[in-house]
């Protein structure tokens, strides 16, 4: 299972995005070989903007992905992480937000279940999540 993070979901809905037929790919390409999944965090972050929220996990299996639990084994790695970074942030960001955001949850769930994870926004999982192998855009 390979897992999909928001932004490759948001880029294959929008067919004006320069990385949408790139994203749509992937998705077809993880579809039928090992398996696209995307976890409850990643669906409700892409959700958040549409007019009925409850459409996007249907069209979402429509094109063959997977709807993912976020596994309990994902606490821990997305709490350091988040620790670490809410570390670095404090000083120059001292409203930062307490609780983690939506990335750490994403890059702890590929870590945890040792998954490759598409995204084309991949620094803050490469500072935090470094085990997890990424697939980008070129």
């Amino acid at each position: 299972m390979t897992l999909f993070d928001s932004s490759v979901i948001i880029d294959a809905r929008d067919k004006n995005s320069p990385w949408h037929a790139w994203a749509v790919e992937q998705i077809k390409q993880f579809g039928s070989t090992e398996g696209a999944g995307v976890n409850v965090v990643a669906l409700a972050e892409v959700s958040v903007r549409v007019e009925n929220p409850e459409t996007v996990a249907a069209l979402l299996r429509g094109w063959g992905m997977e709807l993912l639990p976020l596994p309990v084994s994902a606490a821990a790695p997305a709490a350091r992480a988040y620790a670490r970074h809410r570390a670095r942030r404090e000083k120059t960001h001292p409203a930062i937000s307490k609780i983690p955001q939506p990335d750490f949850f994403i890059g702890a769930h590929a870590e945890a279940e040792e998954m490759k994870l598409v995204t084309r926004d991949p620094d803050r999982i490469k500072n935090y999540f470094p085990s997890v192998k990424l697939i980008v855009p070129k």
